[in-house]
């Protein structure tokens, strides 16, 4: 590793310093990197279905998931070069992610339900990372792999899958128990 090279605890503490309030991310209580990660990958494993309904006109909603699949592939390969970049890229998309989704709504009516599922999971799924207990987190963690191309975890599936239930069953209002006993609390 070169000098000016950012470790990823760097690039947390870099990122982390530059907020000034909680208004300015919806990671702001993230307590590390790998937990910015964690919601990430929950997010991106189990919104795939939700992004495949949508169909192809909404092809643009898919890129967020393609820099999360770098920047995860990045943090596997320990490659501090490319995650520190990939990480800058990532959150410039990850934070306007629910304006664009907005955005699209208000252009075409006709898949508004679908949207607004997928916003609430994607908020759910951020909150979900930056609120787990910190051993079902490192369990989660240690579960993701990748391919260059996509990443996978059966754990991480099955998590999203759990919070995509809560969220057919209760909406947007989730209990705060159920989402404690879904975070491992």
């Amino acid at each position: 590793m070169t000098e000016n090279m950012a470790s990823p605890e760097q690039i947390y503490t870099d990122w982390r310093s530059s907020l000034k309030s909680p208004d300015e991310s919806i990671f702001y209580y993230h307590p590390d990197l790998e937990r910015i990660l964690l919601g990430l990958s929950v997010f991106t494993i189990s919104s795939r279905p939700l992004i495949r309904d949508l169909g192809n006109k909404y092809k643009s909603i898919d890129l967020l998931n393609i820099y999360v699949a770098d920047l995860v592939t990045a943090w596997i390969d320990e490659d501090d070069e490319a995650l520190e970049t990939m990480f800058r890229l990532t959150m410039t998309i990850a934070e306007s992610y629910l304006l664009a989704l907005r955005a699209i709504e208000k252009e075409s009516t006709s898949s508004n339900g679908k949207l607004r599922k997928l916003g609430a999971f994607y908020a759910h799924a951020i909150a979900a990372g930056g609120d787990m207990n910190p051993d079902l987190a490192q369990l989660l963690l240690e579960d993701l792999s990748t391919d260059g191309k996509e990443i996978y975890s059966t754990k991480i599936q099955e998590f999203g899958s759990d919070l995509l239930k809560l969220l057919q069953i209760y909406g947007l209002d989730i209990p705060i128990a159920r989402l404690n006993h879904l975070n491992g609390w």
